[in-house]
């Protein structure tokens, strides 16, 4: 049963890791999964360069997300830093960039819902 479990994890932990690539692409210069570490159970390492250039190599355990190095491929000797429970809330941590891209992405998809609610509001007056 153990087994299964542990397979369960390494299979929802590698979903996650690609859903995280596709929802943060937007906004960084690149987001991959690397292939040149080796992803257990319980760990998926992913590559990321935010729009300032920075690079961070990124662990994903069942404690959330970390970075673990200032270069692609690596893992540092020491703890670097917190743990944090989602990939937005450590981007907000160390990408401006990503704040502000964030932001305008929503003010974007905010203006196309505005002329529908228009609508729907018009419609209510008659």
């Amino acid at each position: 049963m153990a087994e299964c479990a542990d397979e369960e994890t390494e299979h929802t932990l590698r979903i996650e890791a690609q859903e995280v690539v596709k929802e943060v692409a937007y906004a960084v210069d690149s987001v991959k999964i690397s292939t040149a570490l080796p992803i257990s159970d319980f760990l998926v390492y992913m590559n990321l360069r935010t729009k300032e250039n920075d690079t961070f190599c990124v662990e994903l355990s069942e404690q959330g997300f970390r970075v673990v190095g200032r270069q692609f491929d690596t893992v540092g000797s020491s703890d670097e830093g917190k743990y944090y429970e989602t990939i937005y809330s450590l981007l907000d941590s160390v990408s401006s960039s990503y704040r502000n891209s964030f932001s305008e992405t929503l003010m974007a998809k905010l203006r196309t819902l505005q002329p529908d609610l228009q609508d729907e509001e018009s419609m209510d007056t008659k």
